[in-house]
């Protein structure tokens, strides 16, 4: 409404302002061409004897009126059939033969042009009336008052059309908005046609809604897949309690058997709850990336790692393994790497991380990945059949991963030749 409004408000201002600059051309015009009628008329009547005017009578002159005037302003002759008063500035130019005064005088709803020429013993009056020229000005002023309205009305008319051609996209894009807020759901249909700006907006909140509905299920995936995972340590830790409930006799061996379950058990779930609240939080994604020296962050991490666990970390490394990442996420993403390597591997030889430019890759002596579990264990909560007994979140692989690739790297997991796995990641060097 506004916009047809506007339209019509701007069409009327412009047609009407048009249209009075036309209006006002055209009486100019008009006056021009009858004051030069009327000197061409004088032309005649004085014909080189100014002061032996006679005044003919109208047939002559047609549709010119012609009044002799004496020094006082008296009519001595005339062709006017009304009684046409002597202006002011006509009374001022008798007696002055270069003297000359126009006037617009009315009589009875008649207005005349009066050309007024100074005489030595009085004045000329020549006269024609405008009934023509207020005619057609009449006829025009009504022409353009029906052209300013019909283009207003247009205007308004077009400016509807295009306000609901506009407004349409917009009213459905909100009534989705709504639809969305009331109810919830992310799958309802967005209209998103076109290349214009609303085409545009549709599409983008489309795309939005799609990444809403992406993270939503993701949420919920990591939910139920938590919810499975913590079963597991809950349930052995119900059992292991309930045991040491009845049975308050036990051997002093299987008690501290079971009490080392309880606390493998609590360390684990431990563990689990720490990797849930650093991948729901967000807290790998809000840290800034900056210049990270991949081969001395492996290095200090594998020499933590190797005491916590009392295992070999060696690092081989060359010189130019600058990267661009998040430095604690980078760690954790290293130290989660070194760890799964250390869980799966139950030999006496060292784990070995190497480093080279961009790429970090760490290598075990375990059993190694199975073929079908290749391109799944980065894969939240995934496990292996081999690996089911073994402690772990299910979602350490998962959160190297979500660090490497949200800073433009990828991951990789292989055999490694000779035995075990090859599990790292590749991150572009900072040049």
């Amino acid at each position: 409404m506004k916009i047809a409004l506007a339209m019509a408000v701007v069409a009327l201002v412009a047609t009407a302002a048009v249209g009075a600059i036309s209006y006002r051309s055209t009486s100019l015009r008009l006056v021009d061409e009858v004051d030069r009628s009327i000197v061409e008329a004088t032309a005649i009547l004085v014909a080189g004897r100014p002061n032996r005017v006679q005044v003919p009578t109208r047939d002559l002159l047609g549709t010119y009126s012609v009044r002799l005037l004496d020094r006082d302003g008296a009519t001595q002759q005339s062709s006017f059939d009304r009684q046409v008063p002597v202006s002011d500035s006509a009374l001022d130019v008798i007696g002055d033969a270069r003297a000359r005064s126009v006037d617009n005088v009315s009589v009875d709803d008649v207005r005349y042009r009066v050309h007024t020429i100074g005489l030595a013993n009085g004045a000329l009056q020549v006269a024609r009336p405008l009934t023509e020229t207020d005619s057609v000005l009449r006829d025009i002023r009504q022409r353009t008052l029906l052209l300013v309205v019909t283009v207003a009305v247009l205007a308004a008319a077009l400016g509807w059309l295009l306000a609901g051609t506009v407004v349409a996209p917009l009213r459905r894009l909100t009534g989705a908005a709504e639809t969305v807020e009331s109810s919830g759901r992310l799958d309802v249909d967005v209209p998103h046609e076109g290349r214009d700006e609303v085409g545009r907006l549709g599409s983008a909140f489309r795309a939005m809604l799609d990444a809403l509905h992406r993270s939503r299920s993701e949420q919920q995936r990591l939910v139920q897949d938590a919810g499975h995972e913590l079963r597991t340590p809950l349930t052995s830790l119900r059992t292991n309690l309930a045991v040491l409930r009845r049975h308050a006799d036990l051997p002093d061996d299987t008690r501290r058997q079971i009490v080392d379950d309880l606390d493998s058990e609590v360390g684990e779930l431990t563990d689990l709850v720490n990797e849930l609240v650093a991948v729901a939080s967000g807290q790998l994604a809000d840290q800034p990336a900056v210049a990270v020296d991949l081969g001395a962050l492996a290095a200090s991490v594998a020499d933590r790692v190797g005491r916590r666990r009392n295992r070999a970390v060696s690092v081989d490394a060359d010189g130019a393994a600058t990267v661009s990442a998040p430095p604690a996420g980078l760690e954790r993403a290293i130290t989660n790497l070194i760890e799964n390597a250390a869980k799966f591997d139950r030999s006496d030889g060292p784990i070995d991380v190497i480093v080279r430019a961009g790429s970090l890759t760490v290598l075990d002596r375990g059993p190694g990945i199975p073929p079908d579990d290749l391109g799944r264990v980065f894969d939240r909560f995934h496990r292996a059949e081999s690996a089911r007994t073994l402690p772990g979140s299910g979602l350490g692989l998962a959160i190297v991963r979500e660090v490497v690739e949200r800073h433009g790297g990828s991951v990789s997991a292989a055999h490694r030749p000779g035995g075990g796995a090859a599990v790292g990641f590749t991150l572009p060097p900072v040049i």
